[in-house]
């Protein structure tokens, strides 16, 4: 093999591994959060704040509302997609580094939609 395809060869497994990485990267939401849950029928259902901890990719929150009752659960993601489990699920997308939107339900049939923001 000649210098030349030596080069072009390092020159595409660069370029093979860049794309690789820039594809798994996540965003890191671990912190702390403030959050908003709005029913079907447009009112404020909860609020407060949400403290994520663990790897960036999956762990645990901490849930504390505005009356100060507590939840906790996991939270897992893959690019932009989240889930937490717990008392409720909710299924986000994280817009960018200090914004997430979504939908969250609860088993006794309450549903809506969730804004978090991060502190």
């Amino acid at each position: 093999m000649n210098i030349r395809g030596i080069f072009i060869t390092l020159l595409l497994l660069v370029l093979l591994f860049s794309a690789c990485a820039a594809q798994g990267s996540d965003f890191d939401i671990r912190g702390e959060w403030t959050y908003t849950m709005t029913a079907t029928d447009g009112n404020t259902y909860d609020n407060g704040s949400i403290t994520f901890s663990g790897e960036p990719s999956q762990g645990t929150y901490h849930q504390v509302n505005v009356y100060q009752v507590e939840y906790a659960g996991d939270f897992s993601i893959n690019g932009t997609d989240l889930v937490l489990t717990g008392d409720e699920t909710w299924v986000g997308t994280i817009v960018d580094a200090n914004n997430i939107t979504g939908t969250w339900s609860h088993p006794d049939g309450a549903s809506g939609t969730f804004t978090a923001s991060r502190k």
